[in-house]
């Protein structure tokens, strides 16, 4: 008689429990999987970070974190990991009631892009781990890596003239900007002469200013590549020169903006900034740069230099135009040749492995080898 009163009672505590993890097991439940910055480069060793927070009495034996990551990503820890098209990971949990689990995992990044974790499944067990649970997550984690820069000498003193170039077309003094008084020379404007310090000081004296650069530049950027066959390494190594410019245009103090021969995926348009400068609008066109998909085909590239698209429609003379392709067909520098001879400041940097290099009306070459990469 005990015995069936005991096998009675742990029946009703085993349906109890059934149906108690069925409709609590991820109440008041919250997963996320979250990268340890949002912003990295090549190289650069990351975290990402699980954590799990039950904030209820009922504990979850066993919990099962399962999402996918990028497969450019090296984790120092591969267990409990699948590798196919992403690297698909499982990770197993016990979270005892009202506790925060956070665990973390190291990993190196290998290659440019935009990975996002959008999504987290769970599968959860009762207390006799018979009945498995599961239910999706949302989920929000986003890392930007950023493409190498490229340090070679000839690409840095390249970079070096087109940006001396560029500050030399609009240097001037802001007559805004007071910077102090100092004595009279033969080449000053009478204009300049501060009578009533003059009065003092018994002897003419002029006010000076701030010189303010207004030079801007823009930087067209074509990922179509000259052979019809497109190289994918030459092409990140474009977009590692693309980086590296806007690095310098930065460091420099200019105003730049960019324009690509590719859509945004969101608003399907094509990626083209407005002018900026500063540490926000250089991480801006960074992040750019890193959602570029290279399997998408590109769009025209002389729509740049016409249409609604037209780069060139308010001509400028504090304005510098640096094109960045190694495409260099005559289509494109028939039309090159135009805008310069219309008076348009321009430079046409084409990325080329040595072999590679013919000859081409306007084109600098720049040596370049894929495979450093």
């Amino acid at each position: 008689m005990q015995l069936l009163i005991a096998i009675f009672i742990a029946i009703i505590i085993y349906l109890a429990q059934m149906k108690l993890y069925a409709k609590y097991w991820n109440k008041n439940l919250s997963v996320k999987v979250e990268y340890s910055t949002t912003d990295t480069r090549i190289g650069e060793n990351v975290c990402l970070i699980e954590t799990i927070e039950n904030a209820k009495a009922l504990p979850l034996p066993v919990l099962n974190v399962k999402f996918s990551s990028s497969k450019t990503f090296l984790y120092e820890d591969m267990d409990n990991t699948t590798l196919s098209d992403h690297y698909y990971r499982n990770d197993i949990f016990s979270v005892a009631g009202n506790q925060q689990v956070v665990r973390k995992l190291s990993f190196t990044t290998t290659q440019r892009g935009c990975f996002i974790i959008r999504n987290i499944d769970l599968v959860a067990t009762d207390i006799f781990m018979k009945r498995h649970l599961a239910a999706m997550y949302e989920n929000h984690g986003v890392l930007y890596v950023y493409p190498k820069l490229i340090q070679t000498k000839e690409f840095i003193e390249l970079t070096s003239s087109i940006i001396g170039k560029t500050k030399q077309t609009d240097l001037f003094e802001d007559p805004f900007a007071f910077k102090g008084i100092r004595e009279y020379t033969a080449t000053d404007s009478m204009n300049q002469i501060n009578w009533k310090a003059s009065a003092k000081a018994n002897h003419l004296m002029v006010n000076t200013h701030f010189d303010n650069q207004n030079a801007r530049v823009v930087l067209l950027f074509n990922i179509d590549t000259h052979v019809t066959q497109r190289s994918y390494r030459l092409a990140e190594t474009c977009i590692s020169m693309a980086a590296t410019l806007l690095f310098h245009f930065n460091k420099a103090g200019l105003s730049y903006k960019m324009a690509v021969n590719a859509k945004e995926p969101t608003t399907d348009k094509l990626l083209i900034s407005d002018f900026g400068k500063g540490e926000e609008h250089y991480k801006n066109l960074l992040r750019t740069l890193c959602r570029l998909d290279l399997k998408k085909e590109p769009e025209d590239f002389l729509s740049f230099f016409h249409t609604q698209a037209n780069q060139f429609s308010q001509k400028n003379e504090n304005t510098t135009y640096v094109i960045l392709s190694n495409y260099r067909k005559p289509l494109l520098t028939d039309i090159y040749g135009i805008k310069q001879k219309e008076g348009y400041h321009m430079h046409f940097i084409c990325p080329e492995r040595k072999e590679c290099m013919t000859i081409a009306p306007y084109v600098t070459y720049v040596e370049v080898n894929p495979d450093a990469l």
